[in-house]
């Protein structure tokens, strides 16, 4: 995904291997998704796409152009859609939404709306029976994946926590949340679940995380929500352990 509105890759003919393809299409112009998402060859959809202000508004990508997203999904039948949203998402109280949701001009009301529009979407007992669904991925403070020579600085799984429930949240390398969008699509445990990421010994309730981040903390909380999930083998599938499904009403 791009936020300058552009098409081009960091570095040139990286991407093109025999399991990836890449094409060009813009997310607030469903028509442009049709020729891409198609019946049959897709195993997953990730949709990374966020509002900027040459690639859109919030309310076109992250709220109008992911339910189009996913629509396309449903009616190709590809077997999950990964979303990466952000935590506090759904804490309207909380200074990190406000911050966030004001200097995003309504960004994180574009993405919790985006968010129901999907469950909502993928709620048929048909979808649910014939295993097409969903992932949402909410990250804390992303963090660079690459430093200035290039180096990638993914911290791996094990150095990553999982939560529920939208109360926990910290930083996270964009490195790592690319993996977990890649080994999501693979995990049954990980079928229509929203869940929380962050590097856990960044891991702070959303009343002191933003002061955290800003500081660069690595002092973990010692309330426990009960709902933390990690991978004790090292394996990425074994994060996904024990998440708890969405209910739709």
């Amino acid at each position: 995904s791009t936020r300058t509105g552009s098409f081009r890759f960091r570095r040139q003919g990286q991407y093109g291997t025999a399991l990836l393809r890449t094409a060009a299409a813009d997310v607030s112009r469903p028509s442009t998704l049709e020729p891409l998402i198609l019946e049959g060859p897709l195993r997953g959809v990730i949709f990374a796409a966020s509002a900027s202000a040459k690639g859109g508004s919030a309310a076109a990508v992250d709220r109008d152009g992911l339910i189009s997203t996913a629509e396309l999904c449903v009616r190709a039948r590809v077997p999950r859609l990964c979303i990466v949203s952000s935590g506090a998402v759904t804490r309207p109280d909380s200074a990190v939404y406000k911050l966030l949701n004001f200097v995003g001009k309504g960004i994180m009301e574009a993405k919790i709306e985006g968010e129901d529009g999907v469950r909502q979407l993928y709620a048929s007992p048909d979808l649910v029976a014939g295993g097409i669904g969903y992932t949402i991925i909410r990250p804390g403070g992303l963090t660079p994946a690459y430093d200035e020579a290039g180096a990638w600085l993914g911290q791996g799984v094990s150095a990553l926590e999982l939560n529920q429930g939208d109360s926990v949240s910290g930083r996270v390398s964009r490195a790592d949340v690319a993996s977990l969008c890649v080994e999501s699509l693979m995990s049954k445990a990980a079928f229509d679940t929203t869940f929380e990421c962050y590097e856990a010994d960044t891991a702070k309730p959303l009343e002191s995380v933003g002061i955290s981040n800003i500081l660069k903390q690595r002092k973990p909380t010692s309330v426990k929500t009960g709902k933390e999930r990690r991978s004790s083998s090292g394996a990425w599938q074994d994060v996904f352990t024990g998440l708890i499904n969405d209910v739709t009403a």
